[in-house]
């Protein structure tokens, strides 16, 4: 497939992967009453590891589908592999949602702006090192 074919899908699984955090981030917060600093932070962790989970799953069927196809202990090796790239963009995402957190950034734009920190990095490392293809 054409860089730009996959890169179109990247953007569009993680655009969806977005729309999770987002939802799972405002179930704990407006619904669930996750409203203080250490709730807010613990709730964005949490949404964060569920969108990884979907990123993982729409990435490896469809972004990525053309990538040699694991199983059993091959796969759960790709999901930690997959989970040790978003690694950087968690921490980052974290450290960045604090510091926008104390600084009174609303918490949605707040995700918003993580996400787009971490995707960059995200995108090389699940090409290059989770989803590579056997000509690479």
């Amino acid at each position: 497939m054409r860089f730009s074919g996959k890169a179109s899908k990247f953007l569009i699984v993680g655009a969806s992967a977005a729309l999770v955090n987002l939802s799972v981030m405002a179930l704990f917060v407006e619904v669930l009453g996750f409203q203080t600093y250490f709730l807010k932070n613990l709730s964005n962790i949490l949404s964060i590891e569920v969108s990884i989970i979907f990123n993982f799953v729409f990435s490896r069927a469809w972004t990525w589908g053309d990538a040699p196809s694991k199983k059993g202990r091959e796969l759960a090796g790709q999901c930690a592999s997959f989970h040790a790239a978003n690694l950087f963009g968690l921490i980052t995402r974290a450290v960045l949602f604090a510091a926008l957190e104390r600084a009174g950034v609303h918490y949605m734009l707040n995700i918003t702006l993580g996400i787009g920190v971490a995707a960059s990095i995200s995108f090389v490392l699940y090409d290059r090192i989770v989803f590579k293809t056997e000509d690479r």
